[in-house]
């Protein structure tokens, strides 16, 4: 699960992580809040604190951020820039080149992204003109199909801020649902696939806006999705949790951080190697799929 513009903050008044009520994600963590103290082994659960700076002057940004996780390359250092919001052309290109879904399908291991998509949305002349996130651009280099509102509303796909609140805006007759109910098709879709991806990004929003009431929904239903995941999961399964940057856990400021974000991984969490965490980064989350997958796959054998 990418969720967007969180990183691993002080345990301070300013950091909504800690003073917010995160009763699964304590509960998975030690009793810790989500922060830089939290950063360690909880049993099933393992916190490493992600560079997200990449050896790059600046501050963290999207494009690149993003860019690096879904194909395990060092965008920032790629382009020699920090990149933010929607990838421009080069950046774009050359995720598409290889990325996660690429690396997967030519180990025959199927992969796919759980986001709905709205038909209005690749109709928009912006979309057309190919101002697509990374996640999308990532996803449309492989033959697997983007899903659709037939698919949500089938409960094969899940609405980017999981609960579909912010569709059901714009689309009036669609029934909001709770993240509990969410986290079980996202369970159900992982039945059929090696890799299940979601997005969630209203947490950078948040960050940005300071918004006191967004702040605290998003928080909410995370914690609640999370706690939901980890009750339903088969132990033979594994989610992990990254962040491109922070922003999120310093309302002081409305811009990204500096901070490291989280990789949170629950289940096997052998997979991330004691050698490789001083030095992990952004560039590790690809590999640290794979890795989960061979280890299942020998499991099963």
């Amino acid at each position: 699960m990418f969720i967007d513009g969180v990183g691993l903050g002080d345990e301070a008044e300013y950091n909504p992580w800690v003073t917010e009520p995160t009763p699964h994600l304590r509960g998975c963590l030690s009793g810790f809040p989500l922060s830089r103290r939290a950063v360690g082994t909880h049993g099933e659960v393992r916190l490493v604190a992600t560079d997200a700076c990449l050896g790059v002057e600046g501050l963290p940004q999207s494009a690149t951020g993003q860019a690096t996780i879904f194909t395990g390359r060092n965008a920032s250092q790629a382009m020699d820039m920090h990149m933010a919001g929607l990838p421009f052309r080069r950046l774009r290109n050359w995720v598409q080149e290889d990325n996660i879904y690429k690396q997967f399908a030519q180990k025959g291991w199927k992969a796919t992204f759980a986001n709905c998509y709205t038909k209005e949305y690749f109709e928009r002349p912006a979309t057309k003109r190919g101002w697509i996130s990374v996640t999308t651009a990532a996803i449309q280099s492989v033959p697997e199909p983007v899903r659709f509102l037939p698919d949500l509303l089938r409960g094969e796909a899940v609405y980017h801020d999981l609960t579909r609140r912010t569709l059901k805006m714009h689309s009036p007759e669609v029934e909001e649902i709770t993240p509990e109910l969410a986290a079980e098709h996202l369970i159900r879709l992982g039945e059929s696939y090696d890799l299940v991806v979601h997005e969630f990004f209203l947490s950078d929003r948040a960050g940005h806006k300071h918004d006191p009431e967004l702040v605290r929904w998003v928080i909410e239903t995370l914690d609640r999705f999370v706690g939901a995941m980890i009750r339903l999961r088969e132990k033979e399964d594994t989610i992990v949790i990254v962040s491109d940057h922070g922003n999120m856990e310093d309302l002081r400021v409305r811009t990204h951080t500096m901070n490291p974000v989280p990789t949170m991984v629950i289940g096997d969490i052998g997979a991330i190697g004691e050698e490789r965490v001083a030095q992990w980064n952004l560039c590790c989350i690809a590999p640290l799929l794979g890795r989960l997958v061979e280890r299942r796959k020998k499991g099963e054998d």
